[in-house]
């Protein structure tokens, strides 16, 4: 009898473990299928911090639970970026769902391809999606072929390879002291440190009082328009007149000090191959009315 038992017990859990293989071979694990968007959004510690939307179609007739699904994105072969889903995701059946993911962006590696990728409106990535899936618990891996518009790709590109050494404030001198304003003249150097030639177009900067950009006192408009050549130095100059009555109130004791800070917030506005960019500047320079000294400190966030 326990013969009997025991051997139905088996015939059972073959037949369970036989049925569970077999649906496992049939299931097709949510699929990647597009990129819905794709945005930057901010440069920290050398990595820009970037989201993507992206849809993953579920072709099961069951709703079926992801997590720890992870993205790599390849260019060429080159990371470019990596990011993850933190949370658990249900993929409706036969349905598409869209999942937002962080990122990590790497634009580094795709500095040679600059040209290339002006020229075109979108680029061929491989993406690499790794998931756990809640049925049976198994991890499933896919490696897919998609295309991603350029625009925010150049725009960032450019960005990061004219920081620095692109944009500078190279020298501030007060020509015209006052009481309630005053007149600087500010000179800037712009150099296309890119591969390739672009127009320099327009130029525009405000100065606050106040590193929390709440207290304007002067703005500066400067039309350019003229075509720059690889590792080529435009100076620009230009006067700026200066509320100092707005920038006094931003501090009482800096004016006691006889000291007063002002920060420049601006960018240029460039074309490359039809295309508009604007390459930000952000300066700090530091203001002694009774001495005219000035100077000009660190770039600051």
């Amino acid at each position: 009898m326990k013969r009997i038992v025991k051997s139905k017990i088996f015939i059972v859990f073959i037949t369970v473990f036989c049925v569970g293989f077999i649906l496992a071979q049939t299931i097709s694990y949510p699929e990647f299928k597009t990129i819905n968007s794709f945005e930057i959004h901010s440069f920290d510690n050398g990595v820009f911090k970037a989201s993507v939307n992206v849809g993953i179609f579920n072709d099961n007739w069951f709703s079926i639970r992801g997590k720890e699904i992870s993205f790599k994105m390849m260019y060429k072969k080159h990371l470019i970026a990596v990011g993850s889903s933190v949370e658990s995701v249900k993929f409706q059946r036969n349905s598409m769902t869209s999942l937002p993911v962080e990122m990590d962006f790497y634009p580094d590696s795709m500095h040679g391809d600059l040209r290339e990728i002006l020229l075109v409106d979108s680029i061929q990535i491989d993406i690499d999606l790794t998931g756990k899936f809640t049925f049976l618990g198994i991890t499933s891996h896919k490696s897919i072929q998609t295309w991603l518009k350029t625009d925010d790709l150049v725009n960032t590109l450019v960005a990061q390879s004219m920081e620095g050494d692109g944009l500078k404030l190279k020298a501030v001198k007060l020509i015209k002291p006052g009481i309630q304003e005053s007149t600087f003249n500010v000179a800037f150097d712009f150099k296309n440190t890119l591969t390739l030639p672009l127009e320099l177009k327009t130029m525009h900067y405000v100065i606050y009082g106040d590193e929390a950009k709440q207290n304007r006192v002067a703005e500066w408009d400067f039309d350019i328009n003229k075509e720059i050549e690889t590792n080529a130095i435009e100076p620009i100059k230009g006067e700026v007149v200066v509320d100092n009555l707005s920038s006094a109130l931003t501090g009482f004791t800096k004016v006691l000090k006889g000291k007063l800070d002002y920060y420049l917030d601006g960018y240029a506005l460039i074309a490359i191959k039809g295309r508009e960019i604007k390459i930000p500047i952000k300066q700090h320079f530091l203001v002694e009315p009774l001495t005219q000294k000035i100077t000009i400190l660190k770039d600051y966030e």
